[in-house]
């Protein structure tokens, strides 16, 4: 693992890539060198290839916020106004992973990771003030597993505002 940010970029200088969003969230890399990102008030998902300009993956994501990868390198992101996990499938179409967890509706799945076992974990806050305090079923925010077999289980209800997730190498 790299010890110092010099050693795992080009440069120091920052540069700009991209300008036209509102709220970018969710950066995440793909081996072709490109990037993925969300822009949250847009409700858009976009590809960033090297060198090239922003290209729309997806508009009408539901608020999509944090993305990972799973173990088939199939999209995974968490779309929190449709309070729900979806994977994009080789077709492009979209499958929902998660929406319930014990039962109840899940409130607004916000950042998400794979671990190497092919567990995905999520967070889900509170709803972030945009779901209605009644249109909630869970009365609080907690991060969630979903097992390889496709189950959802709480990890934690014990945070007040869960946000990002990440795992160490050991």
């Amino acid at each position: 693992m790299a010890d110092r940010l010099g050693d795992i970029v080009e440069s120091g200088e920052p540069k700009r890539l991209a300008t036209g969003f509102v709220f970018t969230e969710g950066p995440l890399w793909q081996s072709d060198g490109s990037w993925l990102f969300v822009d949250i008030e847009q409700f858009s998902i976009f590809r960033l290839p090297p060198g090239g300009q922003p290209e729309l993956l997806r508009d009408n994501s539901g608020r999509a916020n944090g993305m990972t990868f799973d173990h088939q390198g199939r999209l995974l992101m968490c779309e929190g106004d449709n309070r729900r996990v979806t994977r994009r499938e080789p077709d492009g179409s979209y499958t929902t992973i998660a929406e319930r967890v014990g039962g109840k509706r899940l409130n607004t799945p916000n950042d998400i990771v794979g671990r190497s076992d092919g567990s995905i974990y999520f967070t889900d806050p509170n709803g972030n003030g945009r779901i209605p305090a009644e249109e909630l079923e869970l009365d609080y925010p907690g991060v969630n597993r979903i097992a390889p077999d496709g189950s959802v289980a709480i990890v934690t209800q014990e945070m007040q505002y869960p946000n990002g997730l990440a795992f160490s190498p050991d």
